[in-house]
């Protein structure tokens, strides 16, 4: 896990007060690797913001995934076949099935399925209409 801004930003402080390494990483609770690192990176760039990855690019942006986790939120038994389409004609951006599960899955929101009831025959409906009539002028007696 990366140091944050202030984190490092105490770092850079303490480092330039005049304290060696070893013990500014044990007074803030960081390794000695960290603190090298946060220094490197500010002397390098002059700031204590991480630099950006060189992962793969996201293929949606911020504004696609509100619109999927909105979408999705509005309609909970729309599946992400559904929300494909959605994002397509509205956004006019094509992703793929398992990109809207994974972007649902980033925000903890999970599958859900209509509730049905038990499957009910002709013979139990029929069973079920003759209970009901037998039963009509019954009391609570």
């Amino acid at each position: 896990m990366d140091t944050t801004a202030d984190k490092a930003a105490q770092v850079i402080a303490l480092l330039q007060s005049g304290m060696r390494q070893c013990d500014v990483a044990r007074q803030l609770n960081l390794s000695r690797f960290a603190v090298r690192r946060v220094f490197q990176r500010f002397q390098e760039t002059g700031g204590y913001i991480r630099r950006r990855g060189s992962g793969r690019q996201r293929c949606t942006a911020e504004r696609d995934d509100r619109f999927i986790v909105s979408t999705s939120l509005r309609n909970r038994f729309s599946n992400a076949v559904e929300l494909q389409q959605q994002l397509r004609s509205a956004r006019r951006t094509s992703v793929s099935v398992s990109t809207i599960r994974r972007r649902l899955q980033e925000k903890k929101i999970a599958a859900h399925r209509a509730a049905t009831g038990p499957k009910l025959t002709a013979q139990h409906r029929r069973d079920r209409l003759q209970f009901a009539r037998d039963h009509v002028d019954w009391t609570i007696d």
